[in-house]
């Protein structure tokens, strides 16, 4: 895996290992799928986390930008739980509060709190999620690029446009070209809040030119959902960016799926 330091591979793997031995409890009080948009939290610090159910969607366009083609049916296999909002400062500084995340981004002075946190390197969003999963003997992690579609689209096939439904420029009245708190417009179908705008997203995918067959570069992943800093048509489901590890920025941030 050359595009990942040796210590954070043993991470993961000493991740397994722990995840398998220590004790399974949580607020939500089961480690089984729940209802279809039923919600459950695993410590008060934790992200609240939807369940989506399993399903199958049209992943990618055609017609538009050549990284979202061709468009192809995707199936998401099993039930998977997905965060409420993007994770916010005050969630980040649990983890690093614990000593598990080593560095507390800046704020660029608009606010932590229930903010999205941002400059987050592809790593950083990925010890957030092991530090959960440790924390919670559940297992938390990014999501793949066709699970955060799957939920962007929040199980409908038409997606929001207009003024006022998502933090970017052109879509917010009185854009203030600065992230918005969490939560700030209507969840999606699905109870999701912000798949669209405010911060762009990292994946756990390596990036590909295309959704035609192609050698991934795992020196980059896949970010999604556009932010407040791009125009109305980067925050869509379908437009995908590829990102280096290393790279940060004031409108990158993430959330997390569990399994």
């Amino acid at each position: 895996m050359p595009c990942c330091r040796r210590s954070h591979v043993f991470a993961w793997v000493l991740l397994g290992l722990i995840a398998a031995v220590i004790p399974k409890v949580s607020i939500a009080g089961s480690q089984e799928p729940g209802p279809p948009g039923s919600v459950y939290q695993d410590c008060a610090l934790c992200p609240e986390m939807v369940w989506l159910p399993a399903g199958t969607f049209v992943m990618g366009r055609n017609g538009g930008k050549a990284a979202e083609a061709p468009a192809q049916l995707m199936r998401i296999k099993r039930p998977i739980a997905v965060a409420r909002t993007e994770t916010t400062f005050d969630q980040y500084k649990a983890c690093h509060d614990d000593g598990a995340c080593r560095s507390m981004p800046w704020d660029r002075d608009w606010g932590r709190g229930d903010r999205p946190v941002i400059y987050v390197t592809f790593e950083m969003a990925s010890d957030y999620a092991a530090w959960l999963s440790l924390k919670t003997g559940r297992v938390y992690r990014l999501p793949t690029e066709a699970e955060w579609e799957y939920a962007a689209w929040g199980g409908d096939a038409t997606w929001r446009t207009g003024l006022d439904v998502a933090n970017c420029n052109g879509c917010v009245g009185d854009w203030d070209h600065k992230t918005f708190p969490v939560g700030t417009f209507d969840a999606n179908g699905f109870g999701l809040h912000d798949m669209q705008g405010n911060v762009m997203e990292w994946t756990s995918d390596c990036w590909t030119e295309s959704h035609a067959p192609s050698a991934p570069d795992c020196s980059k992943r896949t970010r999604k959902g556009g932010s407040w800093y791009f125009d109305r048509y980067v925050s869509t489901p379908t437009y995908r960016f590829g990102g280096r590890l290393t790279h940060t920025g004031y409108d990158i941030g993430f959330r997390v799926v569990a399994e």
